[in-house]
């Protein structure tokens, strides 16, 4: 499943090497991966696109004390599980 995840961050730097710490934990709970996108004109505005296993899995690992933590000291968060997406050709 996909899922959107949009920080508003208070020092995208810091939460750079925070995120990148959490690595193998979002493996261990189904995470495939994700691509981050930083907006232009807000470096510290940032859209996450994950893969994951599944919507437990996914809602496991944003469960974590450490991860509750994590999210809270470093920014905002908004959480949108994809329903359905789609190509748009040239």
């Amino acid at each position: 499943m996909q899922l959107i995840v949009r920080r508003k961050l208070r020092d995208y730097d810091a939460w750079r090497k925070v995120v990148s710490e959490m690595d193998g934990i979002r493996q261990k709970h189904g995470s495939r991966g994700a691509t981050v996108y930083r907006n232009a004109k807000d470096p510290n505005d940032v859209v996450m696109v994950f893969e994951w296993d599944d919507q437990k899995r996914y809602t496991d690992y944003f469960d974590l004390p450490e991860v509750q933590k994590a999210l809270a000291q470093t920014g905002t968060t908004e959480i949108f599980e994809v329903k359905e997406s789609f190509h748009l050709e040239q």
